[in-house]
């Protein structure tokens, strides 16, 4: 029978200079390939009409050679012999993930926080929190949700740490006889830290998600204590001592007019630190086209630097909901198997709709 390979309709094919080319199928994760000039002319003349005999001989190969080079090509998609992976929307999931709004409550007072609620009230009542739990076990064994996955957000999630540090053990208590695991994670400034957030979440393998505005007077100029000192001489110490007790943690930039200048340094700082990072473009206001190539252009330019030292770019790096790593048919979970809850218990579809007054169900 004859073989006859045919490109990813998702294929990006591109020269890149020196002899160079790169191919990634953009539907399937982990297929970029760094190509050299032979590799790249066999590509183009793939064609999904010629077999593999017919294409050794028009580029003057062997045929056996350039079979298994195209066999090697096919287990991650950039060319198949038969069909291709498209993404497809599961019957139902088996894993929920949920925004928890855990408090009103800021230790900061950021001039473009979103919340319309904060400072309006306390945490979580317990009422509300036994409820949650009530509802992770429905959950595992009314619709076999084998795994969930929280993250614990405000205001400021860790003046709550009390709360969680006492619901943590016990929801991963109620919901093991039914096979279901939880996993939980703080979305956090990060501006509050001590030796029993961390024992604490070094037990439970708990993660930390925090924001970044830039270095320094980036940070301070919109991160702000209510005294209207700067937090990022707070933040520094806080994760770098995360890091040093191995604690997972991300980190995420919204970029905008006021500290896209500092990027190129705030991307030393991160590459330095070697723990994930997001670059995000501001949304619901303008940016500066101009200034925003330049300097994302010389952001990239450090990492290149930093990738031929052996820094892992596709495990560190991350730009808005581009997830070339992931194949999915939706780049995050609300409104198939997650979304937010608020402090009263409400449903949102999203975090952002918090104190939208429009009507929601409810937990209870």
């Amino acid at each position: 029978m004859k073989m006859v390979p045919r490109k990813s309709p998702e294929l990006l094919l591109n020269p890149i200079g020196d002899g160079y080319a790169y191919a990634v199928n953009c539907s399937y994760p982990n297929s970029f390939r760094l190509l050299n000039r032979r590799q790249y002319d066999i590509l183009q003349a793939v064609n999904g009409r010629d077999d593999v005999s017919t294409l050794a001989v028009n580029l003057d190969i062997d045929a056996d050679t350039l079979e298994q080079y195209l066999l090697m090509l096919s287990k991650t998609e950039i060319v198949s012999f038969g069909g291709f992976t498209v993404p497809e929307k599961p019957a139902a999931p088996n894993a929920l993930n949920f925004w928890i709004h855990t408090t009103n409550a800021c230790n900061l007072g950021c001039s473009y926080c979103y919340i319309a609620t904060l400072n309006t009230g306390k945490g979580m009542a317990a009422g509300v929190r036994l409820q949650l739990l009530a509802k992770f076990v429905e959950a595992a064994q009314l619709c076999s949700i084998r795994n969930i996955r929280l993250r614990l957000a405000g205001g400021e999630p860790l003046t709550q740490f009390r709360a969680w540090q006492e619901f943590i053990p016990e929801a991963l208590e109620a919901l093991a006889p039914y096979g279901c695991t939880l996993e939980a994670g703080f979305v956090t400034n990060l501006t509050i830290l001590n030796d029993e957030i961390v024992a604490f979440a070094k037990q439970y393998h708990i993660g930390f998600g925090v924001s970044l505005d830039g270095l320094e007077v980036f940070h301070d100029a919109t991160r702000q204590f209510r005294s209207g000192a700067g937090s990022f001489e707070t933040f520094d110490a806080n994760i770098k001592r995360l890091i040093a007790e191995q604690i997972p943690v991300s980190i995420n930039t919204v970029v905008n007019n006021h500290n896209l200048t500092g990027l190129p340094e705030l991307t030393r700082y991160l590459i330095a630190l070697d723990v994930p990072f997001r670059y995000s473009i501001v949304k619901g206001e303008a940016i500066d086209a101009a200034l925003l190539d330049e300097y994302l252009t010389a952001s990239y330019a450090i990492m290149q630097q930093a990738i031929e030292n052996g820094w892992q770019f596709s495990k560190r790096y991350q730009f808005c909901d581009l997830k070339p790593n992931e194949l999915g048919f939706q780049t995050c979970a609300s409104g198939f198997s997650g979304g937010a809850i608020y402090v009263d218990g409400t449903f949102k579809y999203c975090h952002v709709q918090f104190g939208d007054n429009i009507p929601a169900p409810t937990i209870f």
